[in-house]
C-alpha cells in the first residue's frame, strides 16, 4: 500500500468523517472503499444488485430528511466520537 495526499474542502472532509463514524470505519478505510467502488463503476463492473438497491433506498431516505447544517453535522460527529471513545474506554477496562 502506498501513501498519498488528497485535498478536500471543509465540507467534503466534514461529511466524510461523519459517514465514517456512522459506518464504524476509519476515515482512511472509508476513502479506500469509496475509491474502490468508483474505480469498479468506472471500469463498468458496477455494484452488486443488493448494493444498488441499498444505495437507491438511502438516496430516497436522504431526499425526505432535512439536511443537517454544518454546525449540526459537526455536533453529531463530536458526540459520536465521544461516544465511541467512551465505549472503547469501558471495553478496555473489562479485560
Amino acid at each position: 500500500m502506498r501513501r498519498t495526499n488528497v485535498y478536500l474542502d471543509d465540507e467534503q472532509l466534514r461529511v466524510l468523517k461523519h459517514i465514517a463514524v456512522e459506518e464504524g470505519l476509519s476515515f482512511t478505510e472509508l476513502v479506500r472503499r469509496a475509491l474502490s467502488r468508483f474505480a469498479d463503476a468506472y471500469r463498468g463492473e458496477g455494484l452488486p444488485p443488493w448494493e444498488e438497491r441499498l444505495d437507491r433506498l438511502v438516496a430516497q431516505v436522504r431526499e425526505r430528511a432535512e439536511p443537517f447544517s454544518a454546525k449540526e453535522t459537526e455536533r453529531e460527529i463530536t458526540a459520536a466520537s465521544a461516544e465511541a471513545r467512551s465505549a472503547k474506554k469501558h471495553a478496555s477496562r473489562r479485560r
